[in-house]
């Protein structure tokens, strides 16, 4: 199922300016001729160094179909030449209740049918289409996929919404598989939840693919969260951009466990002194009704002790 997050009205030229695909930093403004099996000259934060998967090598494979690092992070599509689609899915499935959020950074130049990132179940045919130039995720009900053009697919049908990636770019997939929803971050910034109803699957798969010759990626970061009270009060700290008011122990435990929730693109800030003082936090019960079972919704309260924390809902 698709949804067009809704907004303001923008101008075409603002339009226009939003949807273009850009690079996380300026490393990659420059256009030098770069071999693919070199392709590691920047690091301007987007390794996190946590990975709970890998990328799966290919039962299908050849000398010109894909090419996977030692390390099992960087997938080359196509190194020499390509005859159709080539595609990888992560090792590790993604179940229901729990969250998942995983980035990968664009290495090469986008171009040719398709580039794509998303997720797929385990009967996702990706032999099939070895010597077929198509858009593999979302071509049918069993795959979700974005384009590096914008498009979003699923089960053969395209949403052109999004702003797209090039040579340069952090792709994030963020999959709820709790409320069962997905959504793509590019640079680090929200798209909008995408795709909905994803729990009628059993599980997913991390999923990328490409028609284009000797295009590269590489998996950045990959992390997963259980569903708990303790997730959805950081998504609400988040929410309320409550900053300044949280206690130090209780922000750095967000930062280093829940940084995607922080109100801040998901970068690391700087650190800042342990002994600022600052009031326990207590937020109204309209900031969480959204997220929190109704008899949690008539108080929320955070309190800093020995430096550490603890979270207390009461009715």
């Amino acid at each position: 199922m698709f949804i067009s997050p809704m907004g303001p009205p923008k101008t075409r030229a603002n339009n226009d300016n939003d949807r273009r695909a850009k690079p996380f930093c300026h490393c990659w403004n420059q256009r030098a001729p770069m071999s693919w099996r070199q392709l590691n000259s920047c690091s301007c934060g987007e390794d996190k160094d946590c990975y709970e998967w890998n990328w799966e090598q290919a039962e299908t494979s050849g000398p010109s179909w894909v090419v996977i690092s030692d390390d099992q992070k960087q997938v080359t599509f196509h190194p020499f030449y390509s005859s159709g689609t080539a595609a990888v899915r992560g090792n590790m499935p993604l179940l229901h209740n729990y969250h998942y959020y995983w980035e990968v950074k664009m290495l090469t130049e986008t171009y040719g049918t398709d580039i794509m990132v998303g997720v797929g179940t385990d009967k996702v045919n990706m032999a099939d289409v070895q010597f077929k130039f198509t858009s593999l995720l979302g071509a049918d009900g069993e795959s979700y996929g974005l384009s590096y053009t914008g498009a979003l697919r699923h089960d053969a049908t395209v949403m052109r919404d999004a702003a797209g990636f090039c040579r340069g770019t952090i792709i994030g997939v963020r999959l709820d598989m709790w409320q069962g929803t997905l959504e793509f971050y590019i640079n680090r910034k929200p798209q909008g939840v995408s795709f909905y109803n994803l729990r009628r699957h059993k599980a997913l798969y991390p999923m990328v693919c490409s028609t284009a010759a000797q295009s590269s990626m590489r998996l950045t970061y990959a992390a997963s969260w259980r569903a708990s009270l303790l997730v959805d009060a950081a998504r609400a700290l988040a929410a309320a951009g409550a900053r300044a008011a949280l206690p130090p122990g209780l922000w750095y435990k967000l930062r280093a466990q829940f940084w995607l929730t922080l109100p801040n693109d998901g970068c690391a800030l700087e650190d800042e002194d342990d002994s600022m003082q600052v009031e326990p936090l207590r937020l109204a019960p309209n900031v969480l009704s959204e997220i929190l079972p109704s008899q949690y919704l008539n108080g929320f309260y955070v309190d800093n002790v020995d430096r550490e924390y603890r979270v207390m809902v009461w009715e």
